[in-house]
């Protein structure tokens, strides 16, 4: 959350708890609280099953946006894809707004809350990516992508904001002061606005399927989960993500070439064993991971993370002068995976 959202809820979050835990049959005690970032996260007992349980506020996403990010989530876990399946509350309700009427003196604003199935399962480390898990991880993503083609929102409501409608794009103001970043980023943007969009190539897409945002059972199966920021973009972009996140953990040189090739060569063997992409787009996967970076290298300037967060210091390092030279996030030929 950002600076405002954080102290309006942690100025009425004795009130605004009581009435969520009254929603889903539990007590405020027994919410047990996992973190915040663009959400306040929380894990409790739903009637004797382990639920995950967001609250965002109004300023990050309205009722609408959270309504079509469950609908879609719910549409995928129905149709073969292995998420954490959105789970309503006792008033059968899939979202709930806490709102001024509820808590008394909220005044304009407002919470969302939401719940999904705590995914069973352990997150990976470097370590844990063998072969056969990063290609389960592409044959994840795979399936999400041919699922997704045949996805029709219930109704214009229930829709995801496109890709250049993120408000990550205001961010480029933020960059006044990095005026060659700035450029650099208008410019990226105006190639990816010229790339073409078909129901093949183009459509909901999680954005952020890294290896935070996955388990791994006993069994190797995989439960991806945070569909915070899912929106319509383009398939490419979500295959940039793993490679671009793998490349950040500090137990990976972020410019091994032949590392990123051996990941690619095992995670694209995966994908295409659910979904088929043209080349095209694979060949384009450096304008995406370049896109990513410069999104997340103005998410540290704006929010001053850089200050207070270890990774973000790691990424932060000679991050401008990578941005301002055109030096590609991963020296590697993209089209030898297509």
């Amino acid at each position: 959350m950002d600076g405002r959202s954080e102290d309006i809820f942690h100025r009425h979050e004795a009130a605004i708890l009581a009435e969520v835990a009254r929603r889903y049959d539990t007590a405020p005690a027994a919410m047990v609280k996992l973190g915040s970032f663009e959400s306040q996260v929380y894990e409790f007992r739903y009637r004797g099953q382990d639920r995950i349980l967001k609250l965002t506020h109004s300023i990050h996403r309205t009722p609408e946006l959270v309504e079509a990010e469950v609908d879609w989530v719910t549409y995928l876990a129905l149709h073969g894809v292995s998420v954490c399946r959105p789970t309503p509350s006792i008033n059968n309700r899939l979202i709930e707004v806490i709102d001024g009427h509820a808590i008394g003196d909220l005044g304009d604003d407002f919470f969302i809350a939401y719940s999904f199935e705590k995914a069973g399962g352990r997150l990976t480390r470097p370590n844990d990516w063998d072969d056969d898990l990063i290609v389960s991880w592409g044959r994840a993503l795979g399936r999400m992508h041919r699922v997704t083609k045949a996805y029709r929102p219930r109704h214009d409501g229930t829709r995801r904001f496109h890709w250049h409608d993120d408000p990550i794009l205001a961010r480029q103001g933020a960059l006044s002061g990095q005026p060659l970043v700035a450029a650099k980023w208008q410019e990226l943007t105006a190639r990816l606005r010229s790339f073409p969009v078909g129901e093949d190539s183009y459509g909901l897409i999680h954005s952020d399927v890294h290896h935070g945002n996955f388990v791994v059972n006993d069994g190797g199966e995989m439960c991806i989960f945070d569909f915070d920021d899912c929106h319509y973009g383009w398939f490419g972009f979500d295959l940039s993500i793993p490679l671009f996140y793998a490349l950040r953990d500090e137990a990976i040189d972020p410019n091994d070439a032949g590392y990123a090739r051996r990941f690619m060569q095992r995670f694209m063997t995966g994908y295409a064993q659910e979904n088929r992409l043209d080349a095209a787009w694979i060949k384009r996967i450096p304008d995406f991971m370049k896109f990513r970076e410069m999104d997340l290298y103005s998410v540290i300037v704006v929010e001053g993370a850089e200050e207070i967060n270890g990774w973000c210091r790691r990424y932060m390092k000679d991050r401008r002068h990578r941005i301002e030279h055109d030096i590609p996030v991963i020296d590697l030929d993209f089209s030898e995976f297509a």
